[in-house]
């Protein structure tokens, strides 16, 4: 933190009522010139709503906020840009068909005489802002061809060029790999040094640590503790957060593995996969490491019959043939994808039709749509799982990210499969939810299932049973549980 202590922010006694939900109830919140505060809590904690208050997407029943001394009133979106309060969503609202240049200054062109744009001025003031962060792009490539890591600069410099104050991160390094998450945090850094304030969203508990000054707990839309990071540690913020110890867990088991349910051999794609070959055994958990681009993500979806291959595999000891999505799941294989919002769930849907969607002929007898059976298989699933949902038909995108990868659970659960796929299992979901998900995926394996888990958090991969590294479409090595190390893993990814 910078050596001044101005305080450019402050929430006060803050109140939001949903209809039949609290969503916050006298919170207390304050940002200062040149400081990173961390704002951390389980999924519903009400972080999302206190942002959206401070953005101007929600009015805040009750309470105030005092910007610079000053009482204002956020009432919409514009009124907190012009303050000079920024905030990046997950979601990032770019527009793709414009340029890098042209997102910057959207709204604000720089113009000529008689209104006609001065796109020479503002191609050279965009690449100026960039530069001014560390980055140099092409200010007139479209930012649709932008990977993920570029667009969130983008929308960052943006933030920077209308004159932003206080910037809001949220969940900033969940889409990035681990080589940009290091530089986004660098920029986070030095404009932290540039006398920004930053508010700092984000479940990666390290990230927390390594960057915040202060860090604010949030619980069932209460202040819990705003402290001085200095003075916790892990196992404090976790028991803030959630309420209660989160011990360190191992997937899978100790057991001897001798049952081999997954046989891969020669699998191949036409464009990045070589030569694959490997064995996934009843009751393991196989860990899957890589850095994004290594070919981890495509092996499993060629394997789930989603991206065409050649390949000679065997499920239970018979001929596996995988076309289709369709062929995996009739057999017994499952994926659950990295991004489950498009490509897994449909979030219009209830939690109910999440579950169930892949298995209505179970409901259909004579072309007759059994409905009440659909509700109490559903409902019973819901209560295994533990989803948290206020009824079967409550809207899929109002779920926490945990509860979402619960309902895709469930779905694969009752299609009866014999082997999960997880690619990024945890992504966006707070530690109390990952404990929770871990213990489903533990569950599983003791009842027989196999699982394979993809992560781009070692600590996360390093709870399997057994670990493949991928590196340039290939797998470089195996490791035994007993061998793992971060500094293995990370000498063969590279």
């Amino acid at each position: 933190m910078t050596d001044s202590h101005e305080v450019l922010l402050e929430m006060r006694s803050i109140g939001k009522n949903f209809p039949g939900v609290k969503a916050l109830s006298n919170v207390d919140f304050s940002i200062r010139k040149g400081e990173i505060i961390a704002l951390c809590g389980e999924n519903g904690a009400g972080k999302s709503t206190m942002m959206k208050i401070l953005s101007g997407i929600y009015k805040p029943d009750a309470g105030e906020i005092v910007f610079q001394g000053e009482a204002v009133h956020i009432t919409k979106p514009d009124v907190a840009q012009k303050l000079g309060i920024a905030i990046i969503h997950q979601e990032l609202s770019l527009v793709p068909e414009l340029t890098v240049a042209e997102n910057i200054f959207i709204g604000d062109y720089p113009q000529k005489f008689l209104g006609v744009v001065d796109w020479r001025k503002m191609r050279k003031n965009a690449q100026a802002v960039l530069e001014d962060m560390g980055f140099k792009m092409d200010v007139d490539q479209r930012v649709g061809d932008l990977g993920i890591a570029k667009q969130q600069i983008v929308e960052i410099a943006k933030a920077l060029h209308k004159k932003a104050k206080v910037v809001i991160l949220d969940e900033p390094t969940a889409p990035l790999a681990n080589q940009d998450v290091d530089r986004l945090i660098d920029l986070v850094l030095k404009l932290r040094s540039e006398g920004l304030g930053i508010v700092y969203i984000s479940h990666r508990l390290p990230e927390v640590f390594q960057i915040s000054d202060r860090v604010t707990v949030l619980k069932d839309g209460q202040l819990v503790s705003t402290c001085d990071t200095k003075d916790l540690d892990r196992d404090r913020l976790i028991k803030l957060m959630v309420g209660r110890e989160v011990s360190n867990m191992r997937l899978g088991s100790v057991d001897n593995h001798e049952t081999k349910v997954l046989s891969v051999r020669g699998l191949s794609t036409s464009s990045l996969l070589e030569d694959i070959n490997f064995d996934l055994y009843k009751g393991e958990v196989l860990g899957i490491a890589g850095l994004v681009g290594s070919g981890r993500t495509e092996l499993v979806r060629a394997i789930f019959g989603a991206d065409p291959c050649t390949a000679e595999m065997e499920l239970n000891g018979k001929p596996l043939s995988v076309k289709t999505p369709r062929d995996a799941i009739n057999q017994g294989i499952a994926l659950l994808p990295e991004d489950r919002k498009e490509q897994a769930l449909v979030l219009g849907m209830s939690a109910l039709e999440n579950i169930t969607i892949s298995g209505l002929n179970n409901f259909s007898k004579f072309g007759i749509f059994n409905k009440r059976k659909e509700e109490e298989d559903g409902r019973e699933l819901v209560k295994k799982l533990q989803v948290r949902v206020s009824g079967l038909s409550q809207e899929t995108r109002t779920l926490s990210g945990g509860n979402q990868q619960k309902l895709i659970i469930a779905r694969w659960l009752y299609n009866r499969a014999k082997v999960l796929i997880f690619d990024e299992p945890t992504r966006g979901i707070d530690v109390g939810a990952k404990a929770e998900i871990y213990n489903l995926i533990n569950q599983f394996v003791k009842e027989g299932g196999s699982v394979i888990v993809i992560s781009s958090e070692l600590p996360e991969v390093l709870m399997c049973d057994r670990l493949l590294v991928m590196a340039r479409g290939k797998i470089v090595n195996e490791i035994p549980h007993e061998e793992f190390s971060e500094e293995k893993v990370i000498q063969y990814m590279f």
